[in-house]
């Protein structure tokens, strides 16, 4: 949805892409890049029904230009896959993240995105099909709570990575919020999912002592294999 993030996934397919398969090999792909500010407004005012139906009629148009698989590249806009999925051959992200939960022995994980995806269950939903567990976040959706809770998450992910902006003291509020998360949660986390495809612009592996699942990178992976494929 962010051009941030298209931009990023345009780039990183093709760079591996091009690792795999050598010479001048790139993907043959199509990027449908939206007024995210439209979608924005949509969700604001939790016009999900609009939404759906708006990626719908983006994935059918890509559909009908012989594209054999659809990718939405964005965690919250999944929110609505389910209504789409009858209708094309979706690369679901949570089940790019489940993948590698299961390649790092996670079972029970942090996951961090915007508020729709850390307070709604359609992520929660996906993961639990591959026998994944993440941890309940709304206890810790107050502003008391690591100085302003999971607005602050939020705001950091729309404010600043959406425009490219990354700052050091929001990376410090990420990793502080991790650690009381980590701390107050009845059953102990394994893993952190980066669920936001801007959050590995801040996040790295190694920036904690939990493994990090990346989810922009796990379906970035998907996406290049399939273009292989």
């Amino acid at each position: 949805m962010s051009y941030e993030s298209t931009a990023h996934y345009y780039l990183e397919i093709n760079r591996k892409v091009n690792k795999m398969a050598g010479g001048q090999t790139s993907a043959d792909l199509l990027i449908r890049s939206v007024n995210f500010a439209d979608i924005d407004l949509d969700m604001r005012f939790g016009r999900w029904k609009t939404i759906g139906e708006r990626i719908l009629r983006e994935a059918m148009s890509l559909r009908s230009n012989d594209c054999d698989y659809i990718a939405i590249a964005t965690n919250t806009i999944h929110k609505v896959a389910e209504e789409i999925e009858p209708s094309i051959r979706l690369v679901h992200i949570g089940d790019c993240i489940a993948e590698e939960c299961e390649k790092a022995g996670a079972k029970n994980v942090i996951f961090l995105g915007t508020r729709f995806t850390m307070l709604d269950d359609f992520m929660d939903k996906r993961l639990e099909k591959h026998g994944i567990k993440t941890v309940d976040l709304s206890c810790y959706d107050s502003l008391p709570y690591s100085g302003h809770g999971l607005n602050e998450v939020h705001r950091i992910i729309f404010d600043e990575l959406c425009h490219g902006t990354v700052r050091t003291d929001s990376k410090a509020f990420l990793l502080k919020f991790i650690d009381e998360v980590r701390e107050k949660a009845t059953e102990k986390p394994d893993a952190v999912v980066l669920g936001c495809t801007e959050l590995d612009m801040i996040l790295k592996k190694g920036d904690i002592d939990l493994p990090i699942i990346d989810s922009t990178e796990a379906h970035i992976n998907k996406l290049a294999k399939l273009a292989l494929s």
